[in-house]
This record gives structure tokens, sequence and C-alpha cells, in this order.
């Protein structure tokens, strides 16, 4: 199992008030300025750096194949809707049992009960990231679509989603130009495995 928040970031103690401390401002360096001029979206990329959508994603891309497979020749837009949810939450909980338990045996701390619970809270992600891909198939299906169109634009959002991922990451990671572009595809490219799958079992 991932490591909790406290084991992620080591506790550092904070300075006593009113006494010295060996920051660059005690040191007569001027504190840097905040970086200013970078996109808003760019920014917002701060806690995805510290904590990535790992589990996000999962939930996104499994709900992408779900509604991929389920729609053909689905009978109504419903059962894509019941079978993606159960799906999700079925992969939620075999995310949580494999955390449980293959982490148990390097654990000793703490028992199969406790970290149970802990995975079940931890891995919530993987519900939280199916959910953009069934609201999106149920706007459309309100729009008057039928159940497969649906999810091909449901499918088509995990495309679009993923790119944007995956363009977020590159260009935190410093990626420009070309080598941008190209990530950005590549990552997108894994939703179209989604896309190659709905059109081979029309």
């Amino acid at each position: 199992m991932d490591p909790s928040s406290d084991e992620r970031t080591p506790v550092v103690p904070s300075p006593p008030a009113g006494g010295g401390t060996a920051g660059p401002a005690a040191a007569g360096r001027a504190a840097p300025p905040p970086r200013r001029g970078r996109p808003r979206w760019a920014r917002g990329g701060d806690r995805w750096e510290r904590e990535p959508p790992h589990d996000l994603l999962y939930g996104a891309i499994v709900a992408g194949f779900v509604m991929a497979v389920s729609s053909v020749h689905a009978p109504t837009g419903d059962r894509v809707v019941l079978a993606t949810s159960l799906v999700a939450v079925g992969y939620w909980l075999a995310h949580c049992y494999v955390d449980a338990v293959s982490g148990r045996f390097h654990d000793t701390g703490h028992s199969l009960w406790g970290r149970t619970v802990v995975a079940l809270r931890s891995n919530v992600g993987v519900l939280l990231g199916a959910l953009p891909g069934i609201v999106v198939y149920l706007v459309a299906l309100a729009a008057g679509l039928d159940a497969e169109g649906a999810a091909l634009v449901a499918v088509w959002f995990t495309v679009v989603l993923l790119g944007v991922v995956g363009f977020l990451a590159a260009y935190r990671a410093g990626a420009r130009g070309g080598l941008l572009v190209g990530e950005t595809l590549l990552a997108a490219a894994f939703g179209g495995v989604v896309i190659a799958v709905k059109y081979l079992l029309h």
C-alpha cells in the first residue's frame, strides 16, 4: 500500500517564535520572489506534482473501457451506466484488497483490518476518476443520443482527458515544442485504444 500522507511528508518542527532561523533572510539573502507569469493551469498542477493522480486515471480508463464494451447493442442506456458503475466499484475493491493484503507481508505494525480501512479510504480516487466519463455519457443521453452514440462521446472525452493530463505532466517536466506534442499524443493514444476496442466490437 502506498505510504500515508504522514509517511510521505517528513515532519519538520516549526522554528520558535521570535527566534533566529537559518533561512535565506537570516543569512542576509532576500527570499526569492514568487514565480509569476505562469499560466493558471500550470500553477494548478502543483498538487498533482505532490500527489500524482494515479487512481483518477485508473478510474477514467476503466470506465472508458467498460462503456465501450457494454454499449455495443445495449438495449437501454441505463444498463451501460449500471455496468460501468459496478465495474468501477469492483475495480476499487480489488485495488484496495491488493494494497491491504500485499503490503501486509512487510508491514508488521498494522493489522490487515487496519490496512483495509486505510486502503478503502486512500484509493477512493478510482471511483472519482470514473465519474466524469459517466456524467458525460448521461449528458449525451439526455441530448438525444442512443446508448452507443453517448458511449462514443464519453470515450472520446476520456481520450481528451488523458491527453490533457499527459500534456500537464510533460509541460511541468520541462518538455516543450515537438517533445511536448509527442508526449501529449502518446498519453492520448492510451485512450485511443479504447476507441479501437469499441469499433472492433461494433
